[in-house]
């Protein structure tokens, strides 16, 4: 994630509620999915050296689940540090390739809800937390509205440039 990437996803929803936010995305992207199903594109990269629809897929789910996992770091105010991870290592590691598309689907959609009820949990006491990830201060909220927008961010991109 480059230095100003959260601001911008914390902007796609900055006018709704975080949870509202994190169920809302959930219809929009599978309606993005369904449409790569129907077009058969999943294997499909727009140039030399982008990603896969599956494996951008693969990447937002790594990428829900550091996200969340920081929240809860956060929310029980655990004092260890966090750092940053590098996105292109997990996606060569990934094996996304090779993955089924139900299992990818089904994978996302399961780990949306469930980190719609993790944002359940929390009171504002708990959303205003601050902690630490690399150099960057993140409330629990922020960190919600990073997941929500993220995903939404590269089901732009699929949109626009892949399908």
């Amino acid at each position: 994630m480059k230095s100003t990437d959260h601001i911008n996803y914390i902007s796609i929803y900055d006018k709704i509620e975080v949870e509202d936010a994190l169920f809302s995305r959930i219809e929009a992207i599978k309606k993005t999915l369904t449409i790569v199903t129907e077009l058969d594109k999943w294997n499909f990269a727009y140039a030399e050296g982008k990603w896969t629809i599956k494996e951008v897929v693969q990447h937002c789910i790594d990428c829900e689940r550091i996200f969340s996992f920081r929240a809860q770091h956060i929310a029980r105010e655990d004092n260890q540090n966090l750092n940053f991870f590098d996105q292109n290592e997990y996606a060569v590691k990934s094996n996304a390739n090779a993955r089924e598309v139900k299992d990818l689907i089904e994978e996302w959609d399961h780990l949306m809800r469930s980190t719609h009820y993790q944002f359940l949990s929390y009171n504002d006491e708990t959303l205003a937390r601050i902690g630490k990830i690399g150099d960057y201060e993140y409330s629990v909220e922020q960190l919600g509205y990073i997941i929500a927008g993220h995903a939404i961010h590269h089901m732009n991109i699929i949109n626009e440039r892949y399908i």
